[in-house]
């Protein structure tokens, strides 16, 4: 679970150094979530937002950060719920769903559901 709006405003400034079609690293952990771009020539932006892990695997993808963005706007609660579904395919990247959370504790009382689908990180 992580706040909402600060999500979005991390994600819209590590995003203005990538190239328009590339996706942007996201790594869950403990500590929380941390977002890192690389663009053209030697641009970088990282940056961390806090956030209530659980499950405690460290989980690192590549997202698209305008479906990001547009599934965060569509979330009308304070503290949005990233959920990572699993795949009996190692090599299979399985979407993210993204719901809202009114509360640590609570699920938000609409019935919102967004799908991401993952990108490849080259590494």
């Amino acid at each position: 679970m992580v706040n909402t709006a600060e999500l979005i405003e991390a994600v819209r400034r590590v995003a203005l150094v990538l190239d328009r079609s590339a996706p942007l690293r996201f790594t869950f952990s403990t500590d929380g979530v941390t977002m890192d771009a690389s663009g053209s020539e030697q641009a970088r932006a990282s940056e961390s937002v806090d956030a209530h892990l659980n499950g405690g695997d460290e989980v690192t993808l590549g997202l698209n950060p305008q479906y990001l963005l547009e599934a965060l706007g569509a979330v009308k609660s304070e503290f949005t719920r990233v959920t990572f579904t699993s795949s009996d395919n190692a090599n299979k990247l399985s979407p993210v769903l993204v719901t809202s959370q009114t509360s640590v504790d609570q699920a938000g009382l609409d019935s919102f559901k967004y799908l991401l689908q993952p990108n490849l990180l080259l590494r």
